[in-house]
């Protein structure tokens, strides 16, 4: 998996980086060797690549086994997507090596921050920034100077190397902030937008809100099985609209409608609890029913499993009754040309 990674990642590079090459001295094939003084940038791809002299630019190798021998000098960055990859001179800028195997060896330093993504890597040299390693594994030599953080992810085998910031695996970073204080604040958003949306319900139809009590109380199983029908048959609907380029507009105003007539029908169910609770007790009010209902399933949700399922059966119930009324509507309407202003 590691190695997929890697190579998959090396190959987005490399093709992100192929227009640099025309502007460069490109070599192609066979090995070449850099032995005198080069003024340019160097692109080589195939073979192997030996550095002993140096580049006054970048270098950029793409393919086969690069060395950069002791003494040897590449003043700008190094760039190497290929086999084995040795860096036992100087490198001016960067050093970014995509290959099976990573060495930065005792004689070798970068000025600036040094990067691999290999089978193994080792450090043995001097790295003048951060070095970041991706590796199934990782030695850092007792001779090794990391003047900056490093930041590695595979196993690591630490001889003595010194590390002058923080040494982190990735696995230990924190990708994104935490979420259980978000997720806190949502709830409490979502515990009062339930009582208010409740108030608004029981009030702008409080018949209704009796018949919805009424129907999840004497026919309970009946209206969850509508319930379940209704949200199975909009999410199919969604589906199918979705597929097609014509469908996606109906489709996305659908799930919006769809998302809304959840919310509700989940408020409607937690006000038949409530009403159904204060049935048993010498108090009668619509308000106070949304209060109970909201308030307890909102402390029964904190039960493992059981308050999972709780939450499922009341939402739907809500939905059985947000369906069965939507269909009482509809009946009064189409029996009545004059539409709701004559119901």
């Amino acid at each position: 998996m590691r190695r997929s990674f890697a190579l998959l990642f090396a190959l987005v590079l490399g093709v992100a980086l192929l227009p640099g090459v025309a502007a460069a001295d490109t070599r192609v094939g066979g090995s070449v060797v850099v032995d005198g003084t080069q003024t340019d940038d160097v692109s080589a791809a195939g073979g192997s690549v030996v550095v002993t002299g140096t580049v006054d630019g970048d270098l950029r190798v793409y393919g086969g086994d690069v060395r950069i021998a002791a003494g040897a000098e590449v003043t700008g960055i190094v760039r190497a997507y290929g086999g084995d990859v040795y860096v036992n001179g100087t490198v001016g800028g960067n050093a970014l090596a995509y290959g099976g195997s990573v060495t930065l060896g005792e004689t070798g330093s970068v000025d600036r921050s040094f990067g691999a993504v290999a089978g193994d890597a080792t450090i043995a040299g001097t790295v003048g920034g951060d070095a970041n390693v991706f590796a199934g594994r990782l030695t850092v030599a007792e001779s090794a100077v990391v003047e900056g953080g490093l930041t590695y992810r595979g196993e690591l085998v630490d001889e003595g190397g010194t590390v002058d910031g923080i040494t982190q695996d990735v696995g230990d970073l924190a990708l994104v902030p935490p979420l259980d204080p978000l997720f806190a604040v949502f709830g409490v958003i979502m515990f009062v937008s339930d009582l208010l949306l409740g108030a608004v319900l029981v009030y702008v139809a409080p018949k209704f809100a009796d018949a919805a009590a009424l129907t999840a109380r004497s026919e309970p199983f009946q209206t969850a099985g509508t319930g379940l029908a209704a949200a199975v048959g909009t999410g199919l609907a969604v589906v199918l609209l979705a597929v097609t380029i014509v469908g996606l507009p109906v489709a996305l105003a659908l799930l919006a409608v769809g998302l809304v007539g959840a919310w509700v029908a989940a408020v409607y169910g937690r006000y038949a609890i409530g009403a159904w609770a204060l049935s048993y007790t010498d108090y009668d009010s619509r308000y106070l029913a949304v209060v109970v209902g909201v308030v307890a399933l909102t402390l029964l949700g904190f039960l493992p499993y059981v308050g999972v399922l709780l939450r499922a059966i009341v939402f739907l119930l809500g939905a059985g009754v947000v369906a069965l009324g939507a269909r009482r509507v509809y009946e009064l309407v189409s029996r009545n040309r004059g539409g709701l202003a004559e119901i």
